[in-house]
């Protein structure tokens, strides 16, 4: 979870970018940059970047199957002979 007591000025990051960035290399936590008192931007590094993104793919890809097995189960499927019969007379295939 994000602590947002933990937030910098984007002035602050700027004149000292260098060092910010080095942090985020020794400790994961993301930098939260404020604009006006209210938080603009999240940096993380990469390596935390790479895994939300890809816990962000496994829920989608976990959703879309709970969406296919309930389609399944609620009868909104047709077997795949039916759609091939149907595809090759509307299409010729």
């Amino acid at each position: 979870m994000i602590d947002i007591t933990k937030s910098y000025s984007l002035t602050e990051f700027q004149r000292n970018a260098k060092g910010f960035i080095e942090g985020l290399s020794k400790n994961s936590d993301p930098l939260l940059l404020t604009v006006n008192g209210k938080i603009q931007a999240v940096v993380v590094d990469p390596a935390r970047y790479q895994a939300m993104e890809e816990q962000i793919e496994r829920e989608r890809f976990i959703a879309a199957v709970k969406e296919g097995l309930r389609d399944i189960d609620e009868g909104r499927t047709k077997p795949l002979e039916t759609v091939h019969a149907e595809m090759k007379a509307k299409y010729g295939f």
